[in-house]
């Protein structure tokens, strides 16, 4: 008797997959790929010469460039994915001759880096990948997600550090454009209570998310905590990544706190002691997938992190927020604080959401003169 997990008995219980399994080969033809360094506009970074605790690592790192790929694939079908910033091309060349000619239905979608000799841009290529499959089944890249439990995703206004006067006005940007989330910079040192007092009361409408990239020591953060409370404002990783720090903070003061996990064993971890209130997650789209269902099962919100990235793959990050029923606070999806987002079509939050597009694949496309006049090694 054939067993009841045998291939028919399973395609004919999943008919995405009877799909992709009847239709013809994916067989990739070649990969191409090209460097590209947008700016940020200007003014949406840091102030001008704002102080001794600025991070200066805010004021260059939109001059690293992101990979595009372009991945072409049998009957017609071109597919787009985006490295992070910082990541060696050799690293993107190695991933791209290792796909010229591979069916993609037959790479290994258990591991994290889908079998590719470079882990590092992997996830570049997972979503060029992802999109080449909803283009040939026709669907959209949440659908092989597992589905969109939301048709738009929350995001936030963002800044770095900022003088007090700038931090309103860039509140007041943020309140114009829609937006009812604020996200901005801060590190040990700053004044963090007059500056977020000011914002506050110039732009009531706002909750406030203020990450301080673990700049702080236990002993020196907790009177800064206190100072903070009755504020609408969640604190990202005020200091180190230990979950005793975390679980003080949580005992003493009233604040709500966001863990970075390092990965997932610590996310783990962290519900367990119930060491934090929200999770700023990222990784590839199957991982953040999987850790928001983590979150879910736990009862914790999460938001989906960023590097500050172009539209390829700020789209791939709306796509694995849809599929995700615990990605509720407003993610970093910040692309149109670029010069240009590299798409056709504009990616423009409306009222602080992204829409879901419903259009196969990642549903958007690279805007061809705008690649041109951003490569980076032309």
């Amino acid at each position: 008797m054939a067993s009841v997990f045998s291939r028919r008995r399973f395609l004919a219980a999943f008919p995405l997959a009877s799909r992709l399994w009847s239709a013809p080969k994916l067989t990739v033809e070649r990969v191409e790929f090209m460097p590209v360094t947008v700016p940020m506009k200007k003014g949406t970074t840091v102030s001008e010469n704002y102080g001794p605790y600025l991070d200066i690592r805010l004021r260059d790192f939109d001059k690293h460039p992101h990979y595009l790929l372009k991945l072409y694939a049998a009957g017609g079908i071109v597919a787009l994915g985006e490295t992070g910033r910082e990541v060696p091309e050799t690293g993107v060349k190695a991933n791209a001759d290792f796909l010229k000619g591979k069916d993609l239905r037959q790479l290994d979608f258990s591991s994290p880096s889908l079998g590719l000799p470079d882990a590092r841009t992997a996830d570049g290529f997972e979503i060029a990948i992802y999109d080449a499959m909803g283009k040939a089944l026709g669907v959209p890249v949440h659908t092989l997600l597992g589905g969109a439990f939301q048709k738009k995703v929350a995001v936030s206004y963002w800044t770095g550090q900022r003088t007090e006067a700038d931090l309103i006005e860039v509140g007041r940007r943020a309140v114009e454009g829609g937006f009812r989330n604020l996200k901005f910079k801060a590190r040990v040192g700053d004044p963090i209570d007059k500056q977020l007092a000011a914002v506050a009361r110039a732009c009531p409408q706002l909750s406030f998310i203020v990450d301080f990239n673990s700049s702080y020591d236990l002993a020196a953060f907790l009177p800064v905590a206190k100072r903070l409370e009755g504020f609408p404002v969640t604190i990202e990783d005020p200091v180190a990544k230990r979950l005793e720090y975390f679980e003080t903070l949580r005992q003493r003061t009233s604040i709500p706190y966001a863990l970075t996990p390092s990965g997932p064993a610590q996310m783990f971890e962290a519900i367990r002691r119930q060491a934090c209130d929200v999770f700023n997650l990222g990784g590839n789209m199957r991982t953040f997938v999987r850790l928001g269902y983590a979150a879910e099962l736990a009862g914790i919100p999460a938001w989906h992190g960023s590097g500050v990235e172009m539209g390829i793959r700020d789209m791939s990050f709306v796509h694995a927020a849809a599929a995700t029923r615990s990605c509720t606070v407003p993610s970093d999806t910040l692309c149109y604080l670029r010069e240009h987002d590299l798409l056709t079509a504009p990616f423009r939050p409306r009222d602080g959401f992204i829409d879901v597009p419903e259009l196969p694949g990642l549903g958007v496309e690279l805007d061809e003169d705008a690649v041109k006049r951003f490569r980076a090694d032309r």
